[in-house]
């Protein structure tokens, strides 16, 4: 019994690493674009 308790904490870790790596890194593509492009505009209007 404390053999599948550690493996399911083991595998609740790894599968919420796994979920929410994706979301984080679209996240931070999203957000250093949307950075770029304001800082660009930003310089234009100068």
């Amino acid at each position: 019994m404390n053999d599948f308790i550690r493996g399911f904490k083991r595998g609740a870790r790894q599968t919420m690493y796994g979920y929410w790596a994706p979301a984080v890194a679209l996240w931070r593509l999203l957000s250093s674009t949307t950075d770029d492009l304001i800082r660009k505009a930003n310089q234009a209007e100068k």
